[in-house]
């Protein structure tokens, strides 16, 4: 069986999740910004709560953006710390793609369009597709669009269920697909636990970096 320590800083919460074997356990901070506060104590918190030692750790499943520029430098510091004093792996997941895992896990939806905040005029956007184990799997890349080139993304009489905390940008959207929610370690660990691939997207510490989306090129198709 599988020891994973998840660790999702990329929102304004900081979330922190461990599974041993099947068994799941959660810090997430109800306080906005508190990464570096918070991140330490709530890694030890569920060591001592699963009664395990670190070094029984298989790898460590990182949000690795796009996100937080603060959140993000803060859980991959961490992350590649304890990654680099265990002799451990780490697993980098796009932080939209953890986001929609989360929804997955708590809504129906089959498709699914993320619009994030990116600030500077910009959002995050992706698609995701429900698959085998209700994993979320990336129809298009990741990738950052001015505000103005949203309606060229999702059209208004979208159908499909979207999540976004830019709601001042999707008035025009029809309000019953729109849900709300943030990166929560649970989505994260329940990618790093069942996706089919994870052996082959492992990384050693040195390899891992945060993903600053930037730019406004247009949306490819995942590969």
């Amino acid at each position: 069986m599988t020891n994973i320590l998840a660790i999702e800083t990329s929102s304004v919460y900081c979330s922190i999740g461990l599974a041993k074997n099947k068994e799941i356990y959660i810090e997430h901070s109800q306080e906005e910004n508190t990464h570096g506060k918070n991140i330490f104590g709530f890694i030890d918190n569920l060591l001592e709560k699963s009664q395990l030692e670190k070094e029984e750790l298989d790898f460590i499943a990182l949000s690795v953006g796009p996100g937080s520029f603060t959140g993000l430098r803060v859980g991959c510091s961490v992350a590649q710390g304890l990654a680099f004093g265990l002799q451990k792996k780490i697993l980098p997941l796009s932080s939209l793609m953890v986001l929609a895992q989360t929804v997955f896990l708590e809504h129906k939806a089959k498709e699914l369009f993320i619009v994030k905040e990116a600030h500077m005029n910009d959002l995050y956007v992706g698609k995701f597709i429900r698959k085998n184990n209700d994993i979320a799997l990336p129809l298009i890349n990741d990738t950052a669009i001015k505000k103005t080139e949203l309606s060229d993304f999702i059209s208004s009489d979208n159908k499909e269920a979207i999540c976004s905390d830019c709601h001042e940008f999707l008035d025009y959207l029809i309000k019953p697909s729109l849900l709300e929610t943030n990166n929560h370690a649970k989505g994260l660990l329940h990618l790093a636990s069942y996706l089919d691939d994870k052996d082959a997207r492992l990384k050693n510490p040195e390899e891992v970096y945060p993903a600053y989306l930037s730019g406004t090129d247009q949306w490819k198709r995942a590969k």
